[in-house]
């Protein structure tokens, strides 16, 4: 990255965080449903490696071999965000529901849903 970049990332990361520029999460009754995901070890063999070890570390799950077949029936809910001057991102619906997220882009927490 030459040095104009880097002070016009900078820049924009200042103007970014004094505006107060954010992304709000949604509320239960207003959300952006983006679509149900089912993990394959064919389509998604990292994402579906990581939570068949997850289920195994949480104790939900004694063996991998149960642990894949209860990740093969899962369907995940994804819900939409746009953060202004970076992009689209999506969320689990069950992480959101649980009350904190953050921005991939900033790192910033995402400011509360309105009632």
């Amino acid at each position: 990255m030459d040095i104009p970049s880097f002070f016009l990332i900078f820049a924009t990361e200042i103007t970014i965080n004094l505006l107060g520029i954010m992304f709000k999460l949604n509320n239960v009754s207003n959300y952006e449903h983006l679509c149900n995901v089912k993990l394959t070890k064919d389509k998604f063999p990292i994402a579906f490696a990581t939570k068949v070890e997850e289920l195994i570390e949480q104790g939900v799950c004694e063996t991998k071999e149960e642990a894949e077949s209860l990740v093969a029936d899962m369907e995940i809910e994804l819900e939409l965000y746009y953060e202004k001057g970076h992009g689209l991102f999506a969320v689990e619906t069950e992480a959101v529901d649980s009350g904190t997220i953050f921005s991939p882009y900033t790192c910033e927490e995402g400011e509360a849903a309105e009632p």
